[in-house]
């Protein structure tokens, strides 16, 4: 059984307000600092900024990515 610690939405409260990183199925990638999560995964990025090929595409202020898009989600770390 996994630790209650490691759980993806345990790990997602642990880094709200810090930067993430977003892929989505269709391939879009979305980096910015993730300001609330739910149960289903979706999630609201401040300071958004769409990449394509690892080249930011286009700026957005706040967005809304629904969870069931998402393929994967990269925490950075807290120092």
């Amino acid at each position: 059984m996994m630790e209650s610690s490691k759980r993806p939405l345990n790990v997602l409260a642990r880094n709200l307000n810090n930067p993430i990183q977003v892929k989505l199925k269709n391939n879009m990638e979305y980096r910015g600092k993730m300001t609330e999560c739910d149960s289903y995964m979706n999630l609201i990025l401040e300071e958004a900024v769409e990449y394509e090929n690892n080249a930011p595409m286009a700026n957005y202020g706040n967005i809304l990515i629904r969870g069931n898009n998402i393929l994967y989600i990269s925490v950075t770390p807290t120092q």
